[in-house]
């Protein structure tokens, strides 16, 4: 059997696009104590302040309330949202 021009341009088509795609190198996935990290450093970059506390995190935002979030819900986020990002809370 013979294979088309068309059936020729599409396997084409798709090696070009897995040798492109598949082989740029993956990026590693931080440990959360290094995400929890950049993310603290992002949010004081635009003005928020954080304190942290045995087993929480308090964060002030400018003209706002202080807010209190607990370890396991940055945990719980990263695992949740990061990790498995096809999957929202």
């Amino acid at each position: 059997m013979k294979m088309g021009t068309a059936q020729k341009q599409n396997i084409s088509v798709q090696h070009r696009m897995r040798n492109r795609y598949d082989s740029r190198p993956k990026q590693a996935i931080p440990e959360f104590s290094e995400w929890f990290l950049r993310g603290i450093r992002k949010y004081e970059a635009v003005g928020a302040e954080f304190e942290l506390l045995p087993g929480m995190v308090k964060i002030v935002w400018p003209g706002q309330a202080p807010m209190l979030r607990t370890m396991e819900d940055f945990k719980r986020e990263y695992e949740s949202c990061y990790l498995n990002p096809g999957i929202t809370a």
